[in-house]
């Protein structure tokens, strides 16, 4: 088997277009149908479907693109391992994680990992949790940070962070340290999440099941705009321990029965850990357990 022709094929599936993947590679168009139609020779049947819109690949050509895809980043590993070596870790590390995980669990720990392994070019990208599962399965991030539990993953997961939820109140607002029911807190204007991610969804699930339903609610994007909001007095959050700090000025409470969160780091299955992504999972902490 030539990769060349392997990777050549990954392009043009990637790309959709025989145009498209000829200036990519650097190649004239007829050169890329010919090593196309030498890879099609070598299986003996169709790996791409030519259409007016494009290319797409075969039922065949899906099989062999997620096969290539999975033989072209173990063969990445072995030569970013060899390349570490001789000159240290160097390489990207793609990272996908929430918005609230960026923010306030990845600071301290990215940046000790960027003073050790000044080589690496850093990617974050922010998305939920059923997104973040994608881009790691499809290669597109070497690293994940998702909540668990997550139905139907094919990766592998490494819980590192557990946290509960506590309900925050603007500093002007007296309140005991006691935990405060849940009846009492849907009685109060919330300040949560949207309903599209995991964390409202396990918040409202918890009220549900107690029969309550909140008269109040005003959704906003991100838990820094969440605690802005409470702050000035326009509701009572619902926030993860993990997000608070000192010079937020809130005064917090913990909520009757509230369950215990696990937020894991999660990497692809088929294929191990090398390089700038094994050095970073090596500095995260880990919790023998994963409660859910």
């Amino acid at each position: 088997m030539d990769l060349d022709l392997l990777r050549t094929f990954v392009v043009v599936c990637d790309e959709g277009s025989l145009t498209r993947a000829a200036s990519k590679l650097f190649r004239t168009q007829p050169a890329i149908t010919q090593q196309i139609q030498n890879l099609e020779r070598e299986f003996g049947y169709p790996l791409l479907e030519r259409t007016a819109r494009g290319v797409h690949p075969t039922p065949q050509g899906k099989t062999l693109r997620t096969r290539a895809g999975r033989l072209f980043r173990e063969w990445d590993g072995v030569v970013d391992e060899m390349r570490d070596l001789s000159e240290g870790v160097r390489g990207d590390l793609r990272i996908a994680c929430s918005d609230t995980v960026a923010r306030y669990f990845l600071p301290r720990i990215l940046s000790e990992f960027v003073r050790r392994h000044p080589g690496v070019k850093l990617g974050l990208r922010n998305a939920s949790s059923p997104e973040i599962a994608r881009l790691v399965e499809d290669g597109e991030c070497e690293v994940g940070f998702v909540l668990l539990p997550l139905p139907q993953s094919k990766l592998t997961l490494r819980p590192v962070l557990a946290y509960t939820h506590v309900a925050a109140y603007p500093p002007d607002r007296e309140v005991p340290a006691t935990p405060i029911a849940a009846q009492e807190l849907g009685h109060e204007r919330l300040v949560l999440l949207p309903r599209e991610t995991r964390t409202r969804r396990h918040i409202e699930e918890g009220f549900q099941r107690q029969g309550i339903f909140p008269e109040e609610v005003l959704e906003v994007g991100n838990v820094s705009v969440q605690k802005a909001l409470v702050r000035s007095g326009l509701g009572v959050g619902i926030l993860p321990d993990y997000a608070l700090d000192p010079d937020d000025d809130l005064h917090c409470r913990p909520i009757a029965d509230s369950h215990q969160r696990t937020i894991a780091a999660a990497t692809s299955r088929d294929t191990a850990p090398f390089g700038a992504a094994r050095e970073f999972l090596g500095m995260l902490p880990q919790l023998e357990s994963s409660p859910t």
